[in-house]
């Protein structure tokens, strides 16, 4: 049974355990049910504790192809089920092959519990094979810079109280993942039982309550601006039907940020689109008007792709009014004209008490007609989503489908064009009680290979639920292997393969900034025949045609996943003039 703040996990209380298992017990007593890791010599302790756990229904072992997917996997299951994620690997080139996933999920804040193996103590120091000591291989040192806590535990009676602060670290107001790095004597030696274990309420179930004064001042401020826009960021999650309440009430026109796009159906008449990195041109003249005094920004992280490479005359100006519960992103706000602490439902939960409150919110309108566009959301090349072509346009697909998935479907886009087409031409409609992000990317680090394993993290954690990931032919080539898992597991996931033949952001990076186009190509690859060897039932599309035959929801209601190697036309520009133009700033004049 998972925790929530009114029934606290409990420790069950033993005379005498391993360190591994006492681990393996503190994740069970979370109600986290799967680990995702690959075994090696060094963790064999921990591997084993997990399948004694497995064996009487407890937490289990999910074997993922590599270490990095297993750390996407947790970091899918993570933002699916609102837990802790948790990922596992053996010592030296164990260690090493998480890096660059832990990296991408610090940089999107997601909270994983990140577990390494060393070689025995006595080893450290004297090459010992796949050591990672810090007289050898240093990769505790490595860690440093992409966790929030970071450890060795070098005796058994260190483990509890580290363990501890790593998870609270790891679900703290600045969340991301945490290290705890252990040699495999310390795995496998036993602790006495200390009697009265507690539980995790000190840092469990928290949410920060903003100050009652600053409140007060912001409620006043709001109420003398004449005219605003908000900006919704991925904090607001969980917090969005507050915050659209307050919204419908005063008639504010409404963006998000690339990492809050899900949490606001196409059709709501107040959104004006995606704000940043392959944004729509709607949402930027709304924040660049002069008659809008006040942009109220949610749960935003103001790096590059949610500010238009920093843009001053947009958000970042004198005009922002900054709410957010992670102390670190509100820093970056230090040009605002008031900033908030707090947690956003607490802060709309207390706007939200004002005269009016309960006046019918406006009609929604549909959002799908011939053409193809949403209304008040300006889109590029709008005609394209209207037409087929062969090749398949991927404007027409993009926003083809995002009208055939269901309200509920889980998206998942890969760094690159993926991520870029879906930004600007996903369309999906969302249930209007969703309180869930349902549009998924790992755009902070933007590290290829993502979307594949988080997918099926997330399918793990929600497996009566459909996902639809989105990932290009180069990305697929660096991590193909991991969708047998979704096989093996039988999970409901359709990847779509955008196969060019190319590394698209390049290939039309390269040739937007004038220079000549270099090691952007890529051998010509079936997919499907690919998925086809691992038992993946899988289809080569090449025509719109082919998707209506096949339909969509018809693909979704089948057991197992399905992959569609697509046939894309390479020559469409994806929206990167944001991207482009962000790049430049750093360049020497």
């Amino acid at each position: 049974m998972a925790s929530t703040p009114d029934n606290p996990p409990q420790l069950s209380p033993a005379r005498t355990r391993s360190v591994s298992k006492l681990i393996v017990d503190y994740i069970q007593a979370l109600g986290i049910p799967l680990v995702f890791g690959v075994p090696g010599g060094s963790l064999e302790p921990f591997i084993q504790s997990l399948k004694k756990s497995a064996d009487n229904g407890g937490t289990q072992l999910i074997l993922a192809r590599s270490e990095a997917g297993a750390v996407h996997m947790a970091d899918g299951y993570s933002r699916e089920s609102g837990q802790l994620g948790v990922c596992c690997a053996t010592s030296g080139p164990g260690a090493t092959n998480m890096l660059t996933a832990v990296a991408s999920a610090y940089a999107d804040g997601t909270p994983l519990l990140v577990i390494t193996a060393q070689t025995a103590l006595a080893t450290f120091g004297r090459g010992a094979m796949q050591e990672g000591s810090c007289t050898g291989i240093n990769t505790l040192a490595m860690f440093q810079a992409c966790t929030r806590y970071n450890t060795l535990v070098s005796h058994p009676a260190q483990l509890e109280p580290k363990l501890l602060a790593a998870i609270s670290h790891a679900l703290g107001p600045t969340p991301g993942p945490v290290h705890l790095s252990i040699p495999r004597d310390i795995f496998q030696a036993n602790i006495e039982e200390q009697g009265g274990h507690g539980s995790f309420r000190a840092f469990f179930g928290q949410e920060i309550e903003p100050n009652r004064r600053q409140l007060t001042q912001l409620k006043l401020l709001l109420e003398g601006s004449r005219s605003g826009a908000i900006v919704i960021g991925h904090g607001c999650e969980g917090a969005i039907q507050e915050v659209l309440s307050w919204a419908e009430h005063k008639q504010w026109p409404i963006v998000t940020t690339p990492m809050g796009r899900g949490l606001i159906c196409a059709d709501h008449p107040l959104f004006r689109g995606v704000f940043g990195t392959a944004g729509h041109e709607s949402a930027r003249v709304l924040l660049s008007e002069t008659q809008v005094d006040t942009i109220l920004v949610i749960g935003a992280n103001l790096d590059e792709s949610a500010t238009c490479g920093w843009d001053g005359s947009t958000i970042l100006s004198p005009r922002m009014v900054h709410i957010n519960a992670n102390p670190e992103q509100l820093s970056l706000s230090y040009m605002a004209k008031f900033n908030l602490l707090g947690s956003p439902k607490l802060v709309f939960n207390f706007l939200n008490q004002h005269p009016g409150q309960g006046q019918k919110p406006p009609e929604k309108t549909n959002a799908s007609n011939t053409e193809g566009q949403q209304p008040k959301i300006k889109m590029l090349h709008l005609s394209d989503c209207a037409h087929d072509s062969v090749p398949i346009n991927p404007r027409r697909l993009f926003w083809h489908l995002s009208q055939q998935v269901d309200a509920e479907t889980r998206l998942f886009a890969d760094a690159g064009n993926s991520f870029f087409w879906a930004l600007h031409y996903w369309q999906q409609q969302y249930l209007p009680d969703n309180e869930k992000n349902l549009f998924r990317i790992g755009i902070g680090f933007a590290s290829m290979g993502w979307a594949c394993p988080a997918a099926i993290g997330s399918a793990l954690a929600a497996p009566d639920k459909a996902h639809i990931c989105f990932v290009g032919d180069g990305s697929l080539l660096m991590n193909s292997l991991e969708i047998s898992v979704a096989k093996e597991h039988q999970l409901n996931i359709l990847f779509v393969v955008l196969n060019n033949q190319s590394l698209g952001t390049v290939k039309h990076g390269q040739r937007l900034q004038g220079v000549e186009p270099t090691a952007c190509k890529l051998p010509a690859v079936n997919f499907a025949a690919l998925a086809t060897a691992m038992n993946i039932e899988a289809y080569r599309i090449s025509t719109m045609e082919q998707f209506n035959t096949l339909g969509v929801q018809a693909l979704f209601e089948r057991p197992g996943p399905i992959v569609l190697d697509v046939l894309i036309d390479d020559e469409v520009v994806p929206p990167i003039g944001e991207r482009l133009r962000a790049l430049r700033m750093g360049d020497k004049k």
